[in-house]
Order: structure tokens, then sequence, then C-alpha cells
């Protein structure tokens, strides 16, 4: 008998990256078992006994998730299709009033999405947690003066006092990645986007620059850069960037990139 494939994400069957992960089978036409896993590292290690991998990568508020980015580049994983859904944050309690809360649970991406309201509730201890279902669930086990921020649609109950909409941004959203262990391209060639990870042999002036040079000769549009700190004695650091383009012209890109001995470069995704 052939054993179905597997599909890791975080959290709950609720939870945001799991309507992703639906979305994505409906997409796909995958035939999957979900496993869900507490946190960004364990779903990562639990991708080594399974097939899929659907993680956060960006937030519309928030920016990228790094530790997503941080790592696909570790295990050497690679991004084969991208999807996002919008995103509304309620707080809950079981108090009748903001007054009676002295701690609230909320997830570590989800509190810098709702800056604005937290900011009118100074004097608030945050426990920030993995994922939205645990924010639900230690709330639940701990009602007393607390309180949690949640997606809208993880509302299944009532709560004495609920404050809908306290997300910073109307048109928030989420993307999503879809993680596989080994590269797929797209068959469709054009109006395709590529991550890229970038790491310089040594720094020196003007590196940058030269680097963007190679995009500009090939009209590949970057469309975001980020520079992260390596943690190894390689290089001081490694750029992720994101770009527009076409497979012939990321082909051609690669191999200018390979072609600098200043240069490694990882292709971290084509989507």
């Amino acid at each position: 008998m052939i054993a179905m494939a597997k599909l890791i994400t975080l959290g709950s069957h609720l939870n945001f990256s799991s309507l992703s992960s639906t979305k994505f089978i409906k997409e796909l036409n995958l035939d999957v078992d979900i496993s869900y896993e507490h946190s960004i590292d364990s779903a990562f290690k639990a991708l080594l006994g399974a097939d899929y991998l659907v993680l956060p990568i960006e937030n519309a508020i928030d920016g990228y998730i790094q530790r997503t980015l941080d790592l696909i580049y570790k295990y050497d994983y690679f991004i084969t299709h991208v999807n996002e859904l919008p995103v509304d944050f309620s707080l809950v309690t079981n108090e009748v009033s903001l007054d009676l809360v002295d701690t609230i649970y909320v997830q570590f991406k989800a509190k810098n999405q709702c800056l604005n309201f937290l900011e009118s509730l100074p004097k608030v201890k945050y426990i920030i947690t993995d994922s939205n279902s645990e924010s639900l669930n230690k709330l639940l086990t701990h009602e007393k003066s607390s309180a949690a921020i949640i997606p809208k649609h993880l509302i299944d109950r009532h709560f004495l006092l609920t404050i809908h909409n306290i997300h910073d941004d109307e048109l928030n959203h989420t993307r999503f990645a879809f993680i596989e262990k080994h590269p797929t391209m797209p068959k469709d060639k054009e109006h395709l986007k590529a991550l890229l990870s970038i790491q310089p042999k040594k720094d020196e002036v003007g590196l940058l620059y030269n680097l963007l040079q190679h995009f500009k000769n090939l009209n590949i549009n970057l469309s975001s850069i980020i520079s992260r700190p390596k943690t190894d004695k390689t290089s001081p650091y490694h750029f992720f960037l994101e770009i527009n383009t076409k497979l012939d012209q990321l082909s051609a890109l690669t191999t200018r990139l390979a072609s600098d001995n200043q240069l490694n470069i990882k292709i971290l995704g084509v989507y």
C-alpha cells in the first residue's frame, strides 16, 4: 500500500497556515495528510520526514518572516508556489473591561500587526506565543485578568468582551509559501517571481552597487532586498532578494552571478 503524502504546517486546523494549506491542496489537486507543528523551527524539522511544508513568508504590515527565510536557506529547501490570505485580528477576553486585563497572549507576528491598538494598553504584559491557536488555548487555560489576540475566524464561542478589527491596516494580508525539499521549476515561463540568496565572500566598497548592475543590465525588476547577518565565518552577511523575472532571464542572471568569484548564489524558490 502506497503511503499518502504528508504536508506540514503551523498551529491547528483553524490557523491561517491551515487555511492556506487547504487553498494549496485545492489549487494543486493534492491528496495529502496535514500534520501540525507548534513553531516554524519544528515545522522545518518535520519536513525531513514529510513531503510538503506551508508557512507564512511575508505580511503586508510587518514584512518578511525572517525565520522562514533563514531556515529555507539552512535546509536548502525550495519554494514552488505562493498564495495570500486577508488577515484580521480581534481581542477576546472574559473580563468585562480592558481595565481588568493585565496579560495578553499574542502570536509574535500578530503583535506587530496590531501595534496601534496595543499602544493604548501601556500597562499590559504581553506573553508571546508561536501560533494564534496557542494564544487562544492559553487564554482558555488562564482566563482571569487575561486576553488574547486571535484571527476573527478562530472565535468559536462567546466572550464577555470582543473587540474586532484591531490590526493596523484594513488591507492587511499575509503571503504563504509552499515549500518542497527539491527544486521544481514552473511550466509557465512568463511572469514569475524568484527568491535568491546571495552571499558576498568579502565586504568591500561598491559591492552592492556592482551586484545590482547585473539586474539592471538584464532588465530584471528587484521587488525586495534584505540584508541578513551570517552566523558562520564564511561571510559577514548575505542578501535575500525577490525578483520579477522570466526563466530565461533567471538563467542568464544566475550564470552571470556564478561567474563572479566574489559571490555565492543560491536559488531558494521560483513561483
